[in-house]
């Protein structure tokens, strides 16, 4: 299905909405990014831990690793199967992120938004705009995020002006139920499931060890990554690579630690 200059792809949308007031009954959404702590969230929810939400949203970027591809689809057959709620994959018109970029001859860096805006929040808000439809100035969807109380830090202090007034935010493991990060690893693990790092392949917040891994593991990708970065510099010029202010050709040379965050890059803040 396609709407709102976005590819949907979803089994079916519950008859019980066709005639709900999402202004008295918001609708309630988990966005999974495929991670540590979302997927506690589902565990969590399984459990009773955390309330049911009416709808989880995945959105593919086209450039995630292959690990956390394969692992939406078991995530997403236990939230249809196991706690019967509908799972929706998102993508944005634009395309695969990476080949985007290649397009326009950049690359993510530190600190901007794009990555975060156009292929992740923009295609879900599409989504939950097309299920609540519109009214002007009130709250119709809440979207659930998974920070962990290890990094409270990225929750905002106040609402970006920017956002939507439709759309709110929630932390459930900061505000309904507590939770670290650690926390998460062990529930996930306790239930069978190893959570590999979610993120973008050519994250620029990427430190050392996980760019080796990359040109270890997935030499194809990583490839992809040094492309990227060289069209760039052709392109535009200046300093800054996908290595923060080194190139990945210097990669073997030096060391740079990675991020603590679950996505690898606060997305989605």
């Amino acid at each position: 299905m396609k709407a709102l200059g976005v590819e949907i792809a979803y089994n079916s949308i519950p008859h019980d909405w066709i005639d709900r007031d999402f202004h008295e009954e918001p609708l309630e959404v988990l966005s999974y990014g495929g991670g540590t702590q979302s997927t506690a969230m589902l565990i969590m929810i399984n459990k009773g831990t955390l309330p049911r939400p009416d709808l989880i949203i995945h959105a593919d970027t086209g450039s995630e690793l292959p690990e956390t591809v394969e692992f939406i689809e078991v995530a997403k057959e236990y939230a249809e199967s196991v706690l019967k709620i509908p799972f929706a994959i998102v993508k944005s018109h634009r395309g695969k992120l990476h080949e985007d970029y290649y397009r326009i001859g950049t690359i993510p860096i530190i600190g901007a938004r794009s990555c975060t805006d156009n292929f992740k929040i923009l295609p879900q808000r599409r989504l939950m705009r097309l299920i609540v439809g519109r009214r002007r100035g009130k709250v119709l969807a809440r979207c659930w995020l998974g920070i962990t109380t290890d990094e409270a830090r990225r929750k905002p202090t106040h609402k970006d002006p920017r956002a939507p007034k439709w759309v709110d935010l929630w932390f459930p493991l900061l505000d309904h139920h507590p939770t670290s990060r650690e926390e998460c690893i062990s529930m996930n693990t306790d239930h069978g499931w190893e959570v590999a790092k979610s993120g973008c392949f050519m994250c620029c917040y990427q430190g050392s060890s996980s760019w080796k891994r990359l040109k270890r593991d997935h030499p194809d990708l990583f490839q992809i990554a040094i492309e990227l970065e060289e069209r760039k510099f052709e392109k535009n010029g200046g300093k800054i690579g996908l290595f923060q202010t080194n190139r990945l050709r210097d990669l073997d040379d030096l060391e740079i630690e990675d991020s603590s965050c679950d996505s690898g890059a606060g997305c989605f803040l």
